[in-house]
């Protein structure tokens, strides 16, 4: 069963919501409270357990961003949502570092419930509830220090532009997810989801942009105290190496802009479950590295071996509890499983598949140890299988020129 605890100051509408999920909690899947003010959210979860908490923002006392940092510090293993009327944008930024989602008021029942249904069946594809905790609890990911500096450079400069700062954050995967979990929150009204992160940027702007980095301090720096064995450099480098290959695999597939978007922001992404490892369980995940190394196979057999889990189901499950859409969160989750994912058509977990098996065959050497190869049984059931020499040709003739950024 799902336990939610909502709070609000307004007693009517905890009344409308108690109406609203009469049709869930009557099925016996879910059990909901009501509480009027954080003191009391705090009593409640310090004696019963929840999977869910979900805050008003302006409420008497403790707003909604002081009680779920509280949250956040003791019960990290907690879904978070705000649901909220409107409210200053500087606020509702803020609430993006200790909430995993930003709710409109009113809200739809079935949006609600989807957006639960969602976080729990990424969250329970964790087996481990250390690494659940680990990453429901993240405020932000660590960023590379060149691109770090270079953005708040930008940002703090006389006349910044925000395509200059919108082309930094889209190097970098933490700065890309980030952005890409503000703007895809139901606080900017968008209609659609962005998942072009030069295009988020322009869309939010260069004082949302500055809150983001320098006010809330979404943005951070990699602290440097992971396993020797991780290089944050080399996985940038994969990172943006298989985001560029991914968009151009899709765009010589002729497919839509939105899919070309997905492809590249999926590609950023792909492995930010390494980089979670990497930054919460340094010793683990090292260990995980150093065997991979040593053994001369994949990072995700030994990761599935040792943690139970794989650095792709734990990226999706971050990006899942932050809103960001589903083409890039399943093709995080599946690329090295392609044929797990039920869909059977040309997408962005296609052109990521493709690209991070091509970018590690076409960078490797023998002494590198195995590479990670092309599911051809899936370009088979995708009728695809033949257009694989192309995109190898393109990996080849594109990657000089990721090479050299």
């Amino acid at each position: 069963m799902t336990r939610l605890l909502f709070v609000d100051d307004e007693p009517r509408v905890l009344d409308g919501l108690r109406r609203a999920l009469r049709a869930f909690t009557a099925k016996g899947d879910w059990e909901a409270e009501f509480v009027t003010d954080g003191e009391a959210a705090l009593e409640r979860l310090a004696v019963a357990p929840f999977d869910v908490i979900v805050t008003d923002m302006r409420m008497p006392g403790m707003d909604g961003a002081t009680l779920l940092e509280h949250v956040r510090e003791r019960y990290p293993h907690l879904v978070r949502l705000v649901l909220s009327g409107q409210s200053e944008r500087e606020m509702a930024v803020r609430c993006l570092g200790h909430a995993h989602q930003y709710l409109d008021k009113p809200c739809d029942p079935v949006v609600l419930r989807d957006v639960v249904v969602r976080a729990l069946a990424l969250r329970d594809r964790l087996q481990s509830q250390t690494i659940r905790a680990v990453v429901a609890g993240m405020r932000t990911l660590p960023s590379m220090p060149t691109l770090y500096w270079e953005l708040l450079g930008a940002i703090e400069s006389g006349r910044p532009s925000v395509e200059q700062v919108g082309t930094i954050i889209a190097r970098d995967p933490a700065m890309t997810a980030k952005v890409l979990h503000a703007v895809n929150s139901p606080f900017f009204g968008l209609r659609q989801s962005i998942a072009n992160p030069v295009q988020a940027a322009r869309f939010l702007g260069l004082d949302t942009l500055r809150i983001l980095a320098v006010g809330a301090q979404l943005f951070s720096l990699f602290p440097g105290f992971a396993h020797p064995r991780f290089a944050l450099d080399r996985l940038w480098r994969h990172s943006l190496g298989v985001a560029v290959l991914a968009k151009a695999i899709a765009e010589s597939e002729q497919a839509p802009a939105a899919v070309a978007d997905a492809a590249y922001a999926a590609g950023m992404l792909h492995d930010v479950g390494i980089l979670i490892l990497a930054t919460c369980l340094p010793g683990p995940s090292g260990d995980v590295l150093a065997r991979a190394d040593d053994e001369r196979c994949a990072v995700a057999d030994v990761e599935r071996q040792a943690l139970g889990t794989t650095h792709a189901e734990i990226g999706a499950y971050l990006l899942g509890l932050w809103g960001l859409f589903d083409p890039v969160v399943e093709a995080v989750a599946y690329h090295h499983e392609p044929l797990q994912c039920l869909a059977r058509t040309f997408s962005a977990l296609t052109a990521v598949h493709v690209a991070n098996a091509l970018e590690q065959e076409c960078l490797s050497s023998e002494e590198d140890g195995p590479t990670v190869g092309v599911d051809t049984e899936y370009l088979a059931q995708l009728g695809l299988a033949d257009r694989l020499p192309q995109w190898r040709e393109l990996c080849r003739n594109r990657l000089p020129e990721v090479c050299e950024r």
